[in-house]
């Protein structure tokens, strides 16, 4: 394992996907949340749009024009979004499957996932072709970038029984379009009345957890995040800590995750003694 500091670590998650930016609206986010659609069991049905898999299926080829024989099939499915109080960002996700060029007759079938990107309708894609392999894989900087992502997993948040709603969402949406002053979210005013519970819960964790910590110094909003897929459905917060230590005089730092489905607060935070700070452990491919 290695260990990123937490600045580091925020800026290389985020800025591989800030593609739109500062000048975008919340509202954006909530007009194609709405647009999903779900049957009577409550599971998305996969969106389609013809003239979209028309330009997916032509970027795919003209990509990679000596590899990809066809691509018939492009699947929706996830649409994803994140909001800070500066910068917004949002993207959906599809699988391809394509035919690949060969010298037999026989046909060969692979997988690809083409990111696009709503509001400026860029389409782009993180796989590369593995001539020796026969297959795509991530290229090196997205297996880096996500070297840096925690794991949703073990801080409770994805692949859970008890799953957002798309309503829970919007809600949430709605709430941080009310503390928008300028288009820069103040979360204090989108939140007021929620604001104490969530302090309180984040207060209580970070002090039964790291028994280094004298006190809380403050609590900072970060980052709001959303995913939605045929198979999860998830949202959760990112929150600052500023804590003061036993015996140091000098702040110090942790980044704090808040699931408003199950309203707990986690973190993958460690304290490293090597390097005297809070850190995440990073896991080596």
């Amino acid at each position: 394992m290695r260990l990123f500091f937490l600045g580091f670590l925020l800026l290389k998650i985020f800025t591989s996907f800030a593609q739109e930016g500062e000048f975008m609206k919340i509202e954006s986010f909530v007009y194609n949340t709405e647009l999903l659609k779900k049957n009577e069991f409550g599971i998305i049905i996969p969106q389609f749009d013809r003239s979209l898999n028309d330009r997916i299926a032509f970027f795919i080829e003209e990509t990679f024009q000596d590899i990809i024989e066809d691509s018939n099939n492009i699947i929706w499915q996830s649409y994803q979004t994140t909001t800070n109080p500066i910068l917004k960002s949002h993207f959906m996700t599809f699988t391809v499957r394509v035919s690949i060029r060969n010298r037999n007759q026989n046909k060969e079938h692979r997988y690809l996932e083409i990111i696009y990107f709503p509001s400026t309708e860029v389409l782009s894609t993180n796989y590369i072709w593995d001539a020796n392999k026969r297959n795509f894989r991530l290229n090196d900087e997205e297996l880096e970038r996500r070297s840096y992502l925690p794991n949703l997993s073990n801080l409770k948040i994805e692949n859970q029984t008890e799953k957002a709603t798309i309503e829970d969402i919007l809600v949430e949406y709605q709430q941080l379009i009310g503390g928008i002053n300028d288009n820069f979210i103040y979360f204090n005013k989108a939140k007021e009345n929620q604001l104490n519970i969530i302090n309180s819960k984040i207060s209580e964790f970070v002090l039964s957890k790291y028994s280094n910590v004298e006190f809380i110094m403050n609590i900072v909003f970060d980052s709001y995040h959303t995913f939605v897929s045929a198979y999860d459905k998830y949202h959760y917060y990112t929150f600052i800590a500023q804590v003061k230590l036993k015996g140091e005089s000098v702040p110090y730092f942790i980044e704090i995750f808040y699931n408003p489905t199950k309203k707990i607060a986690n973190s993958d935070f460690l304290w490293s003694p090597d390097q005297n700070t809070f850190l995440r452990p990073i896991q080596e491919e």
